[in-house]
């Protein structure tokens, strides 16, 4: 099975799945902006019921297929913790943190994985097509529903907490790609598809690490504080 595919930048595929998933994102907010105040609760749990559904369709149609892998199937890639968070905000009562890490994760991670699609594990079968556009639409529109709707906003210093919280995961991440041979958070590897972030081929180390890590982690850095800057509460 060919395990992964990429759809070219700006390609009739590209544009045609990008403009598909931009209408439907706006659908989404204009249902929002008609819920009221007394229902967006509900609302808000319908959509993460919605996700979960989505996200446990999806794992067992793998698990089923005989295609689930330790290798490629964990949820350790920012984007697959973005969306396991999407699945349970709505449900906890301090949302402060996840709301954060959601926020500038989320965001960043769907909209580079829009721009850049590499869809893993596509045999062909359309639900891990969509899956892929609806996961990463998902965590770019919800932490912004947080953000107007339910007034949560991002407090000084988040964007640093939230980039010290993804090196801890790349702490975690490390390990296991060491002893499965996998590419989580794309630290054996760089991404087949080109990525705005990754500068560099990999080919040189540094400290054990592919050298595109240490310039994502500056972009990443300065991506986080161009964020906060951009979206922190104004007096």
């Amino acid at each position: 099975m060919d395990s992964t595919f990429a759809i070219d930048f700006f390609s009739e595929e590209w544009i045609r799945n990008a403009s598909i998933t931009t209408i439907l994102v706006l659908l989404y907010f204009y249902i929002l902006s008609k819920i009221n105040n007394e229902n967006l609760g509900l609302f808000f749990k319908a959509s993460a019921l919605v996700i979960i559904s989505m996200t446990l369709t999806h794992e067992i149609i793998l698990l089923s297929s005989g295609s689930w892998t330790l290798i490629e199937d964990l949820p350790l890639h920012l984007c697959d913790v973005s969306a396991i968070i999407c699945c349970i905000i709505f449900f906890v009562k301090k949302k402060q943190l996840l709301f954060e890490f959601l926020f500038y994760c989320g965001i960043i991670g769907g909209f580079i994985s829009i721009l850049t699609p590499q869809i893993t594990l596509y045999d062909g079968n359309y639900f891990y097509y969509i899956m892929f556009y609806f996961k990463h639409a998902s965590i770019i529109v919800i932490p912004i529903a947080i953000m107007f709707r339910m007034k949560l906003q991002l407090r000084k210093y988040s964007w640093l907490k939230t980039f010290a919280g993804i090196n801890i995961l790349l702490a975690i991440v490390m390990p296991v790609n060491a002893a499965l041979g996998s590419n989580y958070l794309y630290v054996a590897k760089p991404p087949i598809v080109k990525n705005p972030l990754i500068l560099g081929t990999g080919e040189n180390t540094i400290l054990g690490l592919p050298d595109y890590v240490f310039g994502f982690e500056i972009i990443l850095l300065i991506l986080l504080l161009i964020f906060y800057i951009i979206f922190k509460p104004r007096k």
